[in-house]
């Protein structure tokens, strides 16, 4: 089962993708609880593309695609915007974020923790993120 959604790259799009992929996961029978956390990734993912690889300008877009196989759930983005080298992301220490309260950090973080496998693939007209989840 494969479902996709295209975006403006704009803040407002950003409740249209999280509805969407809510619904797209639902209906492939996955429990509420990881739903949420999914949403929750694909939202960090999509808002930092759309704020800091496009700048929010009303123009540009996403693709963003969910596949399930079995146990095996996969959501990509694709983005033609300059990538950020995701599969080179070092966590930082989550009690070192809160201690400085440092302002941002924490949506590659949860990202990271939440899928079980995040890659960056590229090619010469967009790069994907492609993000792992077994269920």
């Amino acid at each position: 089962m494969k479902s996709s959604y295209i975006a403006i790259c704009s803040k407002q799009s950003l409740p249209k993708i999280r509805a969407f992929v809510e619904s797209e996961l639902l209906s492939m029978d996955i429990q509420v609880e990881t739903v949420h956390q999914l949403v929750l990734a694909v939202d960090e993912a999509c808002a930092n593309s759309i704020i800091h690889q496009h700048s929010c300008d009303g123009e540009s877009r996403i693709h963003l695609s969910i596949t399930r196989s079995g146990k095996k759930l996969l959501i990509e983005l694709t983005d033609s915007g300059d990538p950020f080298p995701i599969s080179d992301y070092q966590p930082r220490d989550l009690q070192e974020i809160i201690k400085k309260r440092t302002k941002g950090g924490l949506g590659i973080f949860l990202i990271t923790q939440i899928m079980d496998e995040v890659e960056l693939l590229q090619n010469d007209q967009h790069h994907i993120y492609r993000f792992t989840k077994y269920l």
